[in-house]
This record gives C-alpha cells, sequence and structure tokens, in this order.
C-alpha cells in the first residue's frame, strides 16, 4: 500500500520568518517512527502559505536544490539579487547555495506553494521558472494527459534539475485511467490538485482526493483511475 496523507491533517508551524508552513512528508533518515519520515530519495515536501502583504526571510541551502510549485496566488521570488514574479501553476527551481526570497507583500490574498527539496553534491545551476501552460501535453496512451515542467540538466527544452528526475503536471479524463506504472529508479511523491480518485496498486485501491500527498517508493506497480465526472489532477515529482 502507498502512505496517503492529507496535508490538512499536518500540524502547522510558522517558518521563514512568516510562512505558516506544514511539515509534508520528510527523509527516512531523520530516523523516527512517524510515517511522515519516508522519503528515501527526496529529502522534503512541504506545504508553504504566505499570508498578503508578508515576506519570507532571505536565506540559502548548501547541497541542496528545490522547487517551489505555486498553488494559488501570485506573487515573487528572489533570486541572486533579482525579483522575478510567479503566478498560480509555476514550477521554479533554486539551485543549491543561491540566496531566495519570497514576496508576497504586494499583494491582499495569500500566496500557497509546495517546496520539494533533493540533496545534490555542490552548488549552483540554472533558475528557472516556467508554468504548467508553457509546454506541449502528452498522452500516456491511455487516460491520462502529461505536462513536462521541469526536467533534468540535458532533457530539451525543460531540462535544469540535478538532483530529481522531473516535476510533471498531469490530469485524468472522467471515467479513464493512467497506464499500470512501475520504476525501478525512481522514488515519486503525488498531490492531488483537484477532485477524486482511486490510486490502485498489487490489487489493493485506496481512494485519493484534494490535498492528498501520496508516496510511491522505488519498484512499487500502481495506475491511477477517476471513476469520476470531473477532470482529476496532480502533480508529480520524482527523484
Amino acid at each position: 500500500m502507498a502512505y496517503i496523507k492529507n496535508w490538512r491533517d499536518v500540524q502547522p508551524s510558522i517558518a521563514h520568518l512568516s510562512a505558516v508552513h506544514w511539515g509534508g512528508l520528510r527523509g527516512a533518515e531523520r530516523g523516527s517512527d512517524d510515517e511522515l519520515d519516508c522519503l528515501e530519495r527526496l529529502v522534503g515536501f512541504a506545504r508553504h502559505a504566505l499570508q498578503g502583504r508578508k515576506t519570507s526571510d532571505h536565506h540559502k541551502h548548501q547541497n541542496l536544490e528545490q522547487v517551489y510549485y505555486i498553488l494559488s496566488g501570485s506573487g515573487e521570488v528572489l533570486f541572486d539579487g533579482e525579483r522575478y514574479p510567479t503566478k498560480c501553476g509555476d514550477a521554479v527551481y533554486l539551485p543549491s547555495g543561491i540566496h531566495h526570497q519570497m514576496f508576497n507583500d504586494m499583494n491582499e490574498a495569500w500566496l500557497e506553494h509546495h517546496v520539494i527539496s533533493m540533496r545534490v553534491e555542490g552548488d549552483g545551476g540554472k533558475f528557472t521558472i516556467r508554468n504548467w501552460d508553457q509546454v506541449p501535453p502528452q498522452g500516456d496512451g491511455a487516460g491520462a494527459v502529461r505536462w513536462r515542467q521541469l526536467g533534468r540538466e540535458g532533457e530539451d527544452g525543460v531540462g535544469c534539475l540535478r538532483g530529481m528526475a522531473f516535476i510533471d503536471r498531469e490530469a485524468v479524463q472522467p471515467g479513464g485511467e493512467t497506464i499500470e506504472r512501475s520504476y525501478t529508479d525512481l522514488e515519486q511523491v503525488y498531490y492531488v490538485l483537484e477532485n477524486r480518485g482511486v490510486f490502485q496498486t498489487g490489487g489493493e485501491e485506496q481512494e485519493i482526493a484534494e490535498g492528498d500527498m501520496i508516496h510511491i517508493p522505488v519498484g512499487m506497480t500502481y495506475k491511477i483511475r477517476n471513476p469520476n465526472q470531473e477532470w482529476l489532477r496532480y502533480l508529480i515529482m520524482a527523484g
């Protein structure tokens, strides 16, 4: 069975000066018995919310690359001394070792985003912002449509990641399902953006809904069904 947890069931805290932080999934290296400490390759998947008129702190991470995925609202991200606009649906790649900061001080509404982290050797990389509507969709041969927002360094058109494998957005049509999938070299986290569906693995089914984080360990065989009348949409993060 896959481990599934909704972000609403995690106790929030305050991080990076002003952000409300839901801890999400964390690296198993922490050595605790907490089920949230389940990631073997990725080291963090958290949710942040920055209220209007606020900013986060100015900080950097050594030997750690991050992707901020904007869930709602709009704002700006400071990278290497310059501010860049961000909006809902953006995947923002932040290379290791360079200062960054989030700004929502120009808005009244909340700015919500995921923070996805993975360790890398050394610092540096290519800062990138790419929205899912900037890349062409690809069908999976069944009932799903997929957008590759970020890929590994060297991948044509989308490459920038040094440690992670990809950041994708996918949608399953009403009454449809994905092909059966299994990766022998990738750990994945799925995050449900909209509506409900069914996660199927090993002959067993688990219901999934908006806000669910789904941990898929290396080697698990699975597929996703959408028995409903609305499109099912989610993020896929792999490392």
